[in-house]
């Protein structure tokens, strides 16, 4: 350009000027030390080091790197530049050269990392406790401000001399009065590293502080996570006093901002620290708003306690949630768990006048909605008028009417106030259009009007049809023969699926399927679709196409639903009557469906799926009541570590997703607690039974025992005895470790059914069980009348010992006074028993009376077992 315009030439006479092109291009201005912190100042003076401080912290900030070559000390500015330096901070990263910027963003210590790398010049530039003939960089005038390549040097120093070559930095800067700088990177880079060596030497960590101090009383500038950083950090370590000690220290002048204080909360109660600290050192800060930083944190960890304790705390403190996400977790938990606290959340935030305005204006919106049909039920209330009730029969024939136009027939019903016409009115009005278009004009129309067309599925199956232009599907339900309240009734149209892909009459098949996947509104189709189809495959029994079915949907992530479930397993198990064995059809399925029902269960467990606990009730009983003790065991171990909290002892198996699990803190006794449910009194006690009776049912009384050698009695409980003690007590030894494994365990229950076996098979002969199993135990414990005089098998004293011995503890289990125990028990059951007779044999009294005595006269001959 030959000729500059007056303007251009007017900007390059500037020196100023000249100086914000320098600043411009990438040129450094001045660091300032903290040497004149020594010398009394004038307030003109004090101002222009803390505007050089601010040019310093600037260049080292933001970018300005400085080049390995040509760089020069930037001029010391007076008060004529005080403009030019205000521009030059507020267009920082303009002003950096895209190279520079793009350099940096990648590496902070750019250009020095770039310089530097040989392991000798890095050790001779950090090395600043020797003395060199040669200058080091950060000796120069040149670079000795340089803040990257400070920061660059002393991580260095740190990753390859730990502390002490931090110590080394911290000790040059104390001696050369350097400024560090107070934000971005660099900063954060600096002073934690320094807080790091200071939180080991509480000397330095008193230095640090006051070097800040000096900084914060002479330039204004401070470090805004030094108060953060300190407390929190002898918080988390439980040092509370300490941290209330810098507290009170540090808040005069580095107090910290709303954010930064809440997300300390934050990380002392996720690292689990020093809450009743924190709680004192809540109290004498300002900030509150800290609950909707520490609550979710609890409640995501899963203490309840801690986020009830909590949330009463910050409500008396004034501290609210934000939203009501937040609180949410924890009233659900208490909701479910805990009603009478759930209350009490609920009214405190009440009382506390929170408000969740984002969360509830969509509701309020909708509330305010005044329609024509809301003004008619207000009129109608007013004059004590019934609203009409629609006849959807009455209705379809009044809208199949031909000689009526179906604009006049609607109209006639909207006239009538009616707000909503049944499925058979919409079938009325469809079969009158002649396409889809027209149906879908016609739903429109009576929506224009203010009338519904209700949410049967029938009606959803016609718009959903019409509007996708399914013609085949929507021709074929309008003039289906089914009534359209059939469709709702999901079992049935399973069963007409079931019927339909027998026959092989795919049309109404997938017509079918197509109706019966709008029934789930709030799950995707797919996954309805996917279910059904499973379910059609469970009850045709098809195994094959139920495992390659199951194996697509976890393939696909979708998951099972419960009623699916519920089909496949009454598909896999045999039938079985209540308190029988199943009957095994072996030409059907062998012995193996309950093996192939537990791995069903848990590959649908572990795919993500939810199983409900009380789905395993019927495999553990058939388990129990076959006598299987080690699948029953192991089963129950995997049971407890799939649904029980979270226990690295338990979890023996590969979680791939652990999504449905009880909260810690909920109490193994509390009745919605999965192991109260599924392990409950009923089953706790028929697993104690299990035991006695499975293994006197298939043993067969030793031939060479003659009841009278007392070390023969004692030779049936070694290990090559036909009759094993630990199989006796197997339910027992099973309820101790599934106690250990935290399942609430009914002490009474447990007692009462073991004297009850007691009772069944040392008690009198006239309270002998007509059950076969019970009758051939006591044969094979020689405990039958036919036995009086000779010694029982099993004496009732080493059944008792063995029993106790199973329980474990010091204290015995069964009470000394077991003997009268048992008379007693034995005296209230034959009293049952007689009850019955005596209503049965009303006609003989006399035999009733002759059991009774004999019945008395057995229960002596219990105290002599």
């Amino acid at each position: 350009m030959e000729r500059m315009r007056p303007a251009l030439q007017r900007l390059l006479a500037s020196p100023s000027s000249l100086e914000l092109l320098k600043c411009l291009v990438g040129t450094p201005a001045p660091v300032q030390h903290l040497g004149a912190f020594k010398h009394a100042k004038t307030n003109r003076t004090r101002y222009l080091e803390g505007q050089r401080a601010h040019r310093r912290n600037f260049a080292s900030q933001t970018g300005t790197a400085r080049k390995p070559e040509g760089l020069v000390r930037g001029e010391e500015y007076d008060n004529t530049h005080q403009i030019v330096e205000l521009t030059i901070s507020q267009s920082t990263q303009a002003s950096v050269p895209d190279r520079n910027l793009e350099l940096i963003s990648k590496d902070p210590y750019a250009p020095w990392s770039e310089r530097i790398k040989k392991h000798e010049n890095l050790e001779f530039e950090s090395n600043l406790c020797t003395k060199s003939t040669v200058p080091r960089l950060l000796e120069s005038n040149e670079y000795g401000d340089d803040m990257r390549l400070w920061a660059f040097l002393l991580d260095y120093r740190q990753r390859i001399y730990g502390m002490e070559g931090v110590a080394m930095f911290w000790d040059t800067i104390q001696r050369r009065n350097i400024l560090l700088p107070t934000t971005g990177f660099l900063a954060d880079k600096m002073w934690s590293t320094f807080l790091a060596l200071g939180f080991q030497k509480k000397r330095i960590l008193e230095q640090i502080v006051d070097y800040a101090d000096r900084l914060f009383n002479g330039f204004g500038q401070r470090w805004s996570k030094l108060y953060t950083r300190i407390v929190q950090h002898f918080l988390v370590n439980g040092n509370g006093k300490v941290a209330i000690d810098w507290h009170i220290r540090l808040y005069q002048c580095h107090a910290p901002g709303p954010k930064a204080f809440a997300e300390m909360c934050r990380q002392v109660i996720l690292w689990k620290g020093d809450w009743k600290s924190l709680q004192k050192i809540y109290k004498q800060n300002k900030h509150r708003n800290a609950y909707s930083k520490i609550i979710p944190v609890l409640c995501d960890r899963e203490d309840f306690k801690a986020a009830l304790h909590w949330h009463f705390y910050f409500l008396q403190n004034g501290d609210l949630p934000s939203s009501s996400k937040v609180v949410e977790p924890l009233v659900h938990f208490l909701g479910v768990y805990d009603r009478s606290n759930a209350i009490l959340v609920t009214r405190s935030l009440v009382n506390a006048g929170v408000s969740f305005a984002h969360s509830l204006d969509k509701q309020l919106q909708d509330n305010t909605k005044i329609s024509r049909e809301m003004m008619n039920l207000i009129h109608a209330q007013h004059y004590n008028i019934e609203p009409k009730r629609y006849n959807d029969k009455l209705g379809a024939r009044w809208f199949a009417t031909t000689w009526v136009s179906l604009d006049t027939a609607i109209n006639a019903v909207h006239a009538l106030g009616v707000v909503e016409i049944g499925p058979l009115s919409l079938q009325a009005i469809a079969l009158r259009e002649p396409d889809a278009k027209g149906i879908i004009l016609r739903i429109k129309q009576l929506h224009d009007l203010g009338i519904s067309t209700g949410n049967s599925l029938f009606s959803r199956a016609i718009e959903k049809f019409a509007r996708a232009r399914e013609y085949d599907y929507l021709e074929s339900l309008l003039n289906s023969d089914q009534h359209p309240d059939t469709l709702e009734d999901s079992s049935f149209q399973d069963s007409q699926l079931l019927h339909y892909a027998e026959a092989k009459d795919w049309a109404q098949y997938r017509r079918t399927l197509a109706i019966q996947v709008l029934r789930a509104r709030g799950t995707a189709p797919a996954i309805e679709k996917a279910n059904i189809m499973l379910r059609v495959l469970a009850r045709q029994g098809n195994m094959e196409g139920i495992l390659e079915t199951l194996e697509d949907m976890i393939r696909d992530n979708i998951k099972v639903k419960t009623l699916t479930i519920n089909s496949i397993m009454r598909s896999v198990l045999t039938s079985r009557r209540r308190g029988h064995r199943p009957v095994v059809d072996t030409a059907k399925r062998g012995r193996y469906d309950i093996r192939f029902a537990i791995s069903l269960l848990k590959h649908i467990a572990e795919s993500g799926s939810y199983v409900p606990i009380t789905k395993w009730r019927e495999i553990l009983r058939r388990l129990g009541m076959a006598g299987q003790y080690k699948d029953f065991q192991n089963l129950c171990q995997w049971i407890i570590s799939w649904y029980g909290p979270q226990n690295e002892e338990l979890l023996s198996i590969k979680q791939k997703s652990r999504r449905f699990r009880v909260p810690i803190q909920v109490p193994s006794s509390h009745v919605l607690h999965p192991f109260r449910m599924l392990f409950n009194s009923s089953m706790q006690k028929a697993i104690v039974e299990w035991g006695f009776i499975m293994t006197l049912k298939h043993k067969t009384p030793p031939k060479t025992l003659k009841h009278t050698d007392t070390d023969q009695a004692v030779d049936i409980y070694s290990s090559d005895s036909p009759l094993l003690k630990p199989n006796i007590t197997f339910g027992i030894f099973l309820l101790r470790k599934l106690h250990a494994s935290g399942v609430h365990i009914d002490f009474d229950a447990i007692r009462k059914v073991i004297y009850s076996r007691l009772v069944t098979y040392y008690g009198p002969s006239a309270y002998m069980s007509s059950k076969r199993y019970n009758r051939s135990a006591r044969e094979i414990l020689g405990t039958n009348p036919e036995n009086q005089g000779s010694p029982p098998t099993i004496s009732l004293h080493d059944m008792v010992q063995d029993i106790n011995s199973a329980f474990g503890g010091n204290r015995p289990f069964i009470s000394p006074d077991y003997v009268n125990i048992l008379v007693s028990c034995a005296r209230r059951s034959i009293r049952r028993v007689e009850k019955k007779r005596y209503k049965l044999l009303l006609q003989a009294p006399q035999t009733g009376a002759t059991s009774t005595s004999k019945g008395m006269h057995g229960i002596h001959g219990l105290r002599r077992l």
